[in-house]
């Protein structure tokens, strides 16, 4: 078996990281960590620096545009892609947001698992 993709999930929902967690997992290409607390990402992400980490956008306490925003202020961990999740948009909306240059991973909760693992492969091969 080749080397794994490293991802930190960063959620306050349990129950979706559980999910992803065993849908990333059943491809036999990732390896998944996760974590429901938001106010502890930077220092778990800085600690692990993982392939990618993706995070979830509206989270109580910090959330993760502030995470991205931390991780992209330190050179340690600046080059880590950034992959957003959110609940608030239908996956239309998600990918209207994302299209652009300069705009960063979004992936609505409710796409297909095969998005989701189209858009990690794309931003840990690149």
């Amino acid at each position: 078996m080749g080397k794994q993709t490293r991802i930190i999930i960063i959620d306050d929902d349990q129950d979706a990281c559980e999910l992803l967690k065993l849908q990333l997992e059943d491809t036999g290409r990732m390896s998944i960590s996760y974590h429901t607390n938001g106010n502890e990402a930077f220092d778990i992400i800085s600690q692990n620096l993982p392939d990618i980490a993706i995070l979830d956008i509206n989270m109580p306490g910090t959330n993760g545009v502030e995470i991205s925003s931390a991780l992209s202020a330190n050179p340690t961990t600046s080059s880590i892609p950034i992959l957003y999740l959110s609940g608030m948009l239908t996956p239309d909306e998600a990918e209207d947001m994302g299209k652009g240059e300069n705009n960063p991973s979004l992936i609505s909760k409710g796409s297909p698992i095969e998005e989701l693992i189209a858009a990690i492969d794309t931003l840990t091969t690149t």
